[in-house]
């Protein structure tokens, strides 16, 4: 089901699209990817609802966003979440998990492999642990720098959608390939979406180090 222009659920559609189809499985990725948008807890909840089977709610970015569904675990049966550590400031671990009502985690467990975890991926795991305040510092200064760039593009005139993640998708009618171009030769890269028939106009930037984001502005705004 197609999302609205502005990046949020087509509710109508998509309890629509569940009567019509009745899937078992049902996946909504939150905060969504490339906009970094937060979809309305009610229409959400409507979709967890109506459901005929699972939903899961990947919650991947969380640690950039600060909401979950966590505490409706135990009123929903049919919810599952997801989360990974490698928004948690240990990228390229791949390692997540998985939350859920007991009954629908203790079938799912049958179908894991007996050794689906490496020794250093849970030695790893017990570091993230360890040092969990630290990590949760580390995001906290990527939604500051996230925030002074949403502010920045929009200073600079590019229409830019409010993010719950660590990057930002930002629109460039007519000029996106040219801009993507233009911070590539400047050293700077960033996502474009080149070919795709919504995406087209849109760039999507990560939020890295105060540093790498004074380049970005400094060249993007050469561009100008």
């Amino acid at each position: 089901v197609p999302l609205d222009q502005d990046f949020q659920l087509d509710l109508p559609a998509f309890l629509q699209a569940i009567r019509t189809h009745q899937p078992a499985l049902i996946f909504l990725d939150w905060p969504n990817n490339p906009s970094g948008t937060l979809f309305a807890t009610s229409d959400m909840e409507a979709i967890i609802a109506q459901a005929p089977g699972l939903v899961v709610v990947d919650e991947a970015y969380h640690p950039f966003s600060q909401v979950s569904f966590a505490d409706r675990l135990g009123h929903s049966p049919n919810l599952l979440l997801l989360r990974t550590l490698s928004k948690e400031g240990l990228a390229g671990l791949r390692l997540g998990f998985l939350a859920g009502p007991a009954a629908w985690i203790n079938e799912l467990d049958k179908l894991r492999l007996p050794y689906n975890i490496n020794v250093l991926t849970q030695l790893s795991a017990g570091f993230y642990l360890r040092h969990a305040a630290l990590l949760a510092e580390q995001a906290e200064r990527i939604r500051a720098e996230r925030e002074r760039l949403y502010r920045a593009l929009l200073a600079m005139g590019f229409p830019v959608w409010p993010s719950a993640a660590n990057f930002l998708l930002f629109r460039a009618p007519g000029r996106a390939s040219a801009i993507f171009t233009g911070l590539k030769a400047g050293g700077v890269l960033i996502k474009a979406f080149t070919g795709h028939p919504l995406l087209s106009d849109y760039l999507r930037v990560s939020v890295g180090k105060p540093e790498e984001n004074d380049r970005f502005l400094a060249v993007l705004e050469s561009l100008r």
